[in-house]
């Protein structure tokens, strides 16, 4: 028992001593940078998804804010203009996707010519199994086609990305003693063009590597 005081005087009252106090989880308080990471990343998201939908020019501004849930105001805390949005997808994809290419080159540096083509084949294919980043690919391309600032801040990323790929495939014909009946460069495009074509198409029968080993064997000689 315990001894309480309220507006009426003493009272005495039950007190359980042996039950545990209730604790409440605080939930943790997000630092700054990391919300605003999270707010980059769903604007990016929402511009993602209207362009895939509808293309380039479905995605609006407004549109882009609504869809990730914040005022115009936030966006321009990030991002110039819309095109100064458009160019940080493509940078951060191509960019991405250069870097696994890479590693692909770094990580078979010892393999069989047969094991580097079964890995490649293993990446593409898995990259392939969601298509909105071939048609988010392709809008981006069609809107540097019409837009000739934006074509001039694309095209060094999108020569870089080509190259990446260049490097692997130069690194396979050395594992391989092939000679390109073409220039690593041009090998490059026309395979990440077919890879992103049958993307779109969903033609997995047979699976897109399968049908890229099929070109590349018939664009290389011994």
């Amino acid at each position: 028992m315990a001894v309480a005081l309220d507006a009426n005087g003493l009272h005495l009252v039950s007190v359980d001593y042996e039950t545990t106090p209730t604790t409440q989880t605080v939930p943790r308080r997000r630092k700054r940078p990391e919300m605003r990471m999270e707010t980059r990343t769903r604007l990016l998201d929402a511009a993602i998804g209207l362009i895939v939908a509808g293309g380039v020019a479905a995605a609006s501004i407004r549109g882009i804010c609504e869809r990730a849930g914040f005022s115009q105001g936030a966006f321009y805390s990030y991002f110039a203009s819309k095109d100064d949005l458009l160019f940080t997808l493509v940078e951060e994809h191509m960019a991405n996707l250069a870097r696994k290419f890479d590693m692909l080159v770094a990580d078979t540096r010892y393999q069989t010519a047969e094991a580097i083509l079964d890995t490649i084949g293993a990446s593409l294919d898995a990259l392939s199994v969601d298509a909105s980043y071939s048609v988010l690919v392709v809008e981006l391309h069609l809107h540097a086609r019409r837009n000739a600032a934006f074509r001039a801040r694309f095209e060094p990323v999108k020569i870089a990305y080509e190259s990446a790929f260049a490097g692997v495939m130069s690194h396979l014909l050395r594992r391989t003693g092939l000679t390109p009946v073409i220039p690593s460069i041009q090998l490059a495009r026309i395979l990440l063009s077919l890879w992103s074509g049958l993307t779109l198409q969903e033609s997995n029968d047979p699976p897109p590597s399968i049908q890229m080993r099929h070109v590349f064997a018939a664009l290389a000689q011994v």
